[in-house]
């Protein structure tokens, strides 16, 4: 890829008209929220890949990283990665949660995200993850970043 990869965090207030448009090209059928924080990736003007942060029942959550089908491999998710933890540290946020595929975990592990127990997760990450492997054949694990 010879393109510069830009990030933007974008207020969830701001951003259903960029990356509700960018979810339903991916095929989710997820949706901004007002209270949501997004780190967005661009190549020129075009969103590329994205990935929500929220604040769900006091614990802070990653959710939906998406990047583009024909870009993925290609350090676009790590770029944006890496702007979520720095936007952490900055913050001074800690043991924020994600629940990623099962072949995920060494991706997620370059911000230090680590495997944790499930019965030592919060409870409505406990029922989420019961619920995601109710519609899907994927494999899923809970994931810390302390």
């Amino acid at each position: 890829m010879n393109k510069t990869v830009r990030i933007q965090l974008i207020p969830g207030s701001e951003a259903a008209s960029i990356v509700d448009p960018f979810y339903e090209q991916e095929g989710k059928t997820h949706r901004a929220r007002p209270s949501d924080l997004f780190f967005a990736a661009f190549i020129e003007d075009k969103i590329v890949g994205v990935c929500r942060f929220c604040v769900e029942e006091n614990t802070p959550l990653l959710r939906s990283m998406i990047v583009q089908e024909s870009l993925r491999a290609q350090k676009i998710g790590a770029k944006i990665l890496e702007s979520f933890a720095e936007y952490l540290k900055h913050n001074n946020i800690k043991e924020t949660y994600c629940i990623p595929y099962g072949h995920l975990g060494n991706f997620y592990g370059l911000i230090d995200f680590k495997v944790v127990r499930e019965t030592d997760a919060p409870a409505f990450l406990q029922d989420r993850i019961q619920e995601y492997r109710k519609i899907s054949d994927k494999t899923f694990m809970i994931m810390r970043r302390d």
